[in-house]
């Protein structure tokens, strides 16, 4: 990246970029006088003499460029008497061997030789040699030739690479997606010339919101207010050909005149380092999952090798989002079939003891009645008691397996399933639970569905066991974007800003939503009853 093409240019090479034609003088100078003056004058490279006390006598044109190139300064900067120390302030220690080798009488000769200059870093391949006169060393020659943009490309090349290989490595173990999209952000900035990144990605279904991840130089909580922008335009598919990958030019004067765009309004502050931007959209097997931000200094551009390191690092992020959406799918339903088989084996062992062992004591009941046994006889009293405890471990393993393995929510769906549970409540609490929801099949993923199921129950047993309520009532609204549960209650009501230790309930009911990517909200006070509020954006 570079706003400005001449320096560039320059800094790769002091040749200029169109043909330049110079007139020569005809000179009667011997040969290698010519040939002296010629590689001194005409050569892309800095040469310059010092005296022995290392204060320059003469320079090029081309190192005095150089100059006028890092430090600004004019020509006279490289006048002649100034001390080579006076030149280059600070690297007394980075010139050292390179002058007392010449001043001894050898030639040094170094590659990519590192020299601070205020604000930036500079390499040179570099060679100090000595003049010599009547046998003696007179003085020093200096032959330099910028590399720094050789340099600062090859290292920029290994921090990609680096970058490449971290994000991947991140890929192949159990690493958070939010480590690997946050390695990507900042990576976009140590890489390039960037002012600044932001990732936003998002489920190829759309069943959660969009998730944000912001450069800290944008502002703390710059991520936040992206993904209030994404819920306030709501979710809706990206096509590819949105993207055209041009660079937007006063983006941000513009986004401060899009009210959709509002909740970021409060960092596009008027002395932002950045004006411009570029999107670059995260493609996973063709679907959009997501888009890099770009910030970019007014009239900043981008070259090709930028463009195509900043496409490819987007292309890393999307397959790092597609894993995760993956991992976490089969992590769900291995979950799942696990449920399913604890479901089927308690069924079909422990289960089936149980109702055997209710049979054999109401037989053995019989066999006491016939044999005219009373009924508060001792052996009597603990059969009866025998057959009322396997009646109710059965009825409990039940309760389980259905816990496990919900058949009714699986066959019938959600509203079915919570009416055929918001009945046994009603038989076995006297309770009074009514459900509420649209006639016809909700059509939910498997694993939302059983989310939603699971929060609508703690909800009702929370009731059941802390509120001391007459009335319970399971709302269930479908809108265009989201499907909301409701649970209300008219009991004692809590204060919800209290810690309540060892009431798991609320907890697990946040977690839940959080995993299916809800908002949770609880509406109590005491004296004023309890509203337990889910709502999840349904896929488009």
């Amino acid at each position: 990246m570079s706003s400005d093409p001449a320096r560039d240019s320059l800094r790769s090479t002091s040749m200029p970029t169109q043909p330049l034609i110079d007139d020569v003088a005809p000179s009667s100078s011997p040969l290698d006088t010519q040939l002296l003056e010629l590689f001194f004058d005409r050569v892309p490279m800095g040469v310059a003499v010092f005296d022995t006390d290392m204060r320059l006598q003469r320079c090029n044109k081309t190192w005095t460029a150089f100059y006028e190139h890092y430090l600004g300064v004019p020509a006279e900067y490289t006048a002649p008497g100034r001390h080579l120390h006076e030149l280059i302030p600070g690297n007394e220690d980075a010139v050292r061997l390179l002058v007392e080798t010449a001043l001894s009488g050898r030639v040094i000769r170094q590659a990519a030789h590192r020299i601070a200059i205020p604000g930036t870093e500079t390499y040179w391949d570099v060679v100090f040699a000595p003049l010599f006169g009547d046998g003696r060393v007179v003085g020093v020659v200096d032959i330099v030739t910028d590399a720094t943009d050789r340099v600062l490309a090859f290292q920029r090349l290994e921090a990609r690479i680096a970058t490449f290989s971290q994000v991947a490595a991140g890929m192949s173990v159990d690493q958070p997606l939010s480590t690997t999209l946050s390695q990507v952000v900042g990576a976009v900035r140590s890489t390039s010339d960037a002012v600044a990144c932001s990732l936003v990605c998002w489920e190829e279904d759309w069943s959660r919101p969009a998730t944000a991840y912001a450069d800290s130089v944008l502002g703390d909580g710059f991520a936040d207010a992206l993904e209030a922008v994404w819920r306030v335009r709501g979710m809706r598919p990206v096509e590819l050909g949105e993207y055209d990958g041009a660079i937007a030019r006063g983006f941000r004067d513009e986004a401060l005149a899009d009210p959709s765009l509002a909740p970021v309004h409060p960092f596009l502050i008027e002395d932002a380092p950045w004006e411009d931007m570029a999107l670059f959209p995260l493609v996973a097997s063709g679907v959009v999952v997501g888009e890099v931000a770009v910030y970019l200094a007014a009239g900043q551009d981008l070259d090709e090798d930028d463009r195509g390191y900043l496409a490819a690092l987007a292309d890393q992020a999307a397959v790092a989002v597609r894993n995760s959406t993956l991992y976490r799918a089969a992590e769900q339903t291995a979950a799942l079939e696990e449920r399913h088989r604890l479901a089927r084996e308690l069924h079909d062992s422990v289960s089936q003891a149980l109702f055997s062992m209710t049979l054999h004591a109401r037989t053995a009941q019989r066999h006491l009645e016939t044999a005219g046994l009373a009924v508060d006889h001792p052996v009597a009293v603990e059969i009866e008691q025998l057959h009322g405890l396997t009646q109710a471990a059965l009825a409990e393993m039940r309760a389980l397996i259905f816990e496990l393995r919900p058949g009714a929510l699986e066959a019938e769906g959600l509203v079915a399933a919570l009416t055929k549970q918001a009945a046994a409540v009603t038989a076995r609490e006297q309770l009074a639970v009514d459900v509420h929801g649209p006639d016809g099949w909700i059509r939910l993923d498997p694993t939302v569905e059983e989310h939603l199921y699971r929060i609508a129950l703690e909800a009702v047993h929370n009731t059941v066991k802390h509120a001391g309520a007459e009335r319970v009532d399971v709302h269930l609204e479908q809108r265009d974007t989201t499907l909301e549960l409701r649970v209300s209650d008219d009991g004692a009501g809590f204060d919800p800003r209290l810690d309540r230790p060892g009431h798991l309930g609320l907890r697990t009911m946040r977690e839940r939503a959080d995993a299916i990517g809800a908002t949770f909200g609880i509406d109590s006070a005491p004296g004023r009853g309890s509203t337990v509020t889910v709502t999840v954006p349904l896929p488009r």
